[in-house]
């Protein structure tokens, strides 16, 4: 009756390590899945900028550049969703872009992911008016305000 007792305690001992393994795994799996997802969603707004880049440059058209402006607004407020704990470059070496400093810092990087709303939000009036030179201005505001002020203190450079 013990080495059944026995037994069956490290059969369970052995079920419980396989599955905080495969649980561990799947949590690593799920953080490395955000990290694509975020850095997917992050080249979709780079692909929305120049856009409305090449509308300033006249090498576009309006209803291009608002499409991609009105896109960068539905986009705006699902950035802070996608900065989940524990998927930084010092969590995924290699892999993650973001600095752990802006978990430390959210509050700071919330004012700028506002920041960049706001100048989403303008940035639409600007080009709906058709001024392409004003769109151009506009739109180095909003990369410096907003998009280059989170990058410059939360983002490593990709090599």
């Amino acid at each position: 009756m013990k080495d059944f007792i026995r037994t069956g305690i490290l059969v369970a001992g052995i079920g419980f390590v396989v599955a905080a393994g495969v649980i561990s795994a799947t949590a690593e799996d799920s953080k490395e899945a955000i990290i694509k997802a975020r850095q997917d969603f992050m080249k979709a707004q780079g692909e929305d900028v120049k856009a409305i880049s090449d509308y300033a440059k006249g090498q576009s058209n309006q209803a291009a550049a608002l499409a991609a402006a009105n896109d960068l607004i539905t986009r705006g407020p699902k950035i802070p969703a996608l900065f989940v704990p524990g998927t930084s470059s010092a969590d995924f070496p290699g892999k993650s872009n973001a600095k752990p400093e802006l978990w430390a810092e959210m509050d700071k990087a919330k004012a700028a992911w506002s920041t960049l709303q706001a100048g989403e939000l303008k940035l639409v009036e600007v080009v709906k008016s058709g001024d392409q030179k004003a769109v151009g201005a506009e739109l180095g505001a909003m990369g410096k305000a907003g998009c280059g002020s989170c990058h410059a203190a939360y983002r490593i450079k990709p090599s």
